[in-house]
């Protein structure tokens, strides 16, 4: 059964109900090509108005994930390569509990990238990082999404280990962080979040240049774990009655 929408705005409801909607197509019970229930099967079903429907479908139809056929319905599209690319999607199709946990993959592996930065880093590569840095500062200071951004940082920070592979491993991650941030950014929206985490940039990049491999260490893994903390609770507030 999908989770019931909460009591609240009528914006809140839609949002709701198009999760909803995102998780039923995620979880395969509506395959691309396949329809989605009628407009009176879903308000019946879901308990809500008409228009709180029409508006989430609308939404589905926006992001190019279900296309209306007049006098046929809603249906399921397959998904393009260039969906796939589209963070917003991404992160709308991508389970939260599968977010977590590359968040806290990101947690173990991060930690030690960053402990043999602050080792391997030259001056190049703290010019590099502070150039990304300045970037996120300057999306902080105009409130502005930052999510696709601050990556970069991270695969900068691993580049710094001059090791190959663990550059790679990182930038694998790419699309997962902007997904993970994309999700954040839109329940944590506002000044304050992005200040926050252009400070927490900061301190990041001011311990590696301390050359303190432990002090690294533990940066990089509480900077991360304030990733895994904020999924986690949106994760609660989306599904209350999920125990992680």
């Amino acid at each position: 059964m999908p989770t019931p929408a909460h009591p609240g705005s009528s914006r809140n409801l839609t949002d709701d109900v198009k999760q909803t909607l995102l998780d039923w197509i995620r979880q395969g019970k509506y395959p691309a090509g396949s329809q989605l229930p009628s407009v009176p099967e879903l308000v019946a079903r879901l308990d809500v108005s008409r228009t709180v429907v029409r508006e989430a479908l609308q939404a589905l139809v926006g992001m190019r994930l279900v296309e209306m056929k007049p006098g046929l319905g809603c249906f399921v599209n397959s998904i393009s390569p260039d969906l796939l690319v589209n963070s917003d999607v991404m992160s709308s199709l991508l389970d939260m509990a599968t977010l977590i946990e590359v968040a806290s993959a990101r947690r173990v592996i991060e930690g030690a990238v960053a402990r043999m930065a602050a080792v391997t880093a030259t001056a190049d590569d703290f010019e590099e990082l502070e150039a990304i840095l300045l970037k996120i500062e300057r999306l902080a200071k105009k409130n502005q999404p930052m999510y696709t951004v601050t990556p970069a940082f991270h695969v900068c920070v691993a580049r710094a280990t001059h090791n190959g592979v663990l550059e790679k491993v990182i930038s694998s991650f790419n699309s997962l962080m902007t997904s993970a941030g994309s999700v954040i950014e839109r329940d944590q929206i506002g000044y304050e979040y992005r200040i926050g985490e252009y400070e927490s940039h900061k301190q990041l990049f001011d311990v590696l240049q301390t050359r303190d491999p432990d002090r690294a260490q533990v940066e990089m893994e509480a900077h991360v774990t304030k990733t895994v903390d904020l999924l986690v609770a949106i994760q609660k507030k989306r599904h209350p009655d999920l125990a992680l």
